[in-house]
């Protein structure tokens, strides 16, 4: 392992940390921002830059601004009540130790086979594009009607009254 990858994991690792761990949300969507960030990082080392760029694009870009939105445009959500945060913790942690418990010996007793070399055209931009606009062209409209859904959903709710103001229709 490289010492960039190095990074780059600790980077996405303390990202998540942080967007598992945070009381108040706006604090988990920069942690959640923090890690998608790295694993953006990670597809620019491994040699796809357009995959790279989607990432940060969508992911970052657009999720993680959507969400600051929909903290900044909801009621209080960032109070949490400490007498259960224990608890809480507790049962997440239940999961996360079972599947570290599974994954951990087969890793180390096994290891993963080397990943098959792939011909330097298979992702490039082009290539892409074409799959998308020929062969995927029916999901690619599908994802675009999904996300004016998303659009159109987020001004509903932002025009909502919030409670304690008067509707003026």
């Amino acid at each position: 392992m490289t010492i960039p990858v190095g990074l780059l994991m600790a980077l996405c690792i303390a990202g998540a940390f942080i967007a598992v761990s945070a009381k108040n949300v706006l604090h988990a969507v920069f942690g959640l921002a923090i890690a998608l960030l790295a694993v953006g990082g990670m597809f620019l080392y491994l040699g796809s830059p357009f995959v790279a760029t989607m990432e940060v694009l969508i992911y970052v870009g657009g999720i993680s601004v959507a969400m600051v939105f929909a903290v900044m445009l909801s009621q209080a959500i960032s109070s949490v009540d400490e007498g259960e945060g224990w608890v809480r913790r507790a049962l997440g942690l239940i999961p996360a130790v079972a599947f570290l418990a599974v994954i951990i010996p087969i890793l180390t007793n096994h290891g993963l086979p080397p990943a098959p070399e792939l011909p330097a055209a298979a992702w490039s931009v082009e290539a892409i594009g074409r799959a998308l606009l020929t062969h995927y062209n029916l999901v690619f409209e599908m994802l675009s009607v999904v996300l004016l859904l998303a659009i159109l959903g987020a001004i509903a709710i932002a025009q909502r009254p919030r409670k304690g103001e008067e509707e003026t229709s």
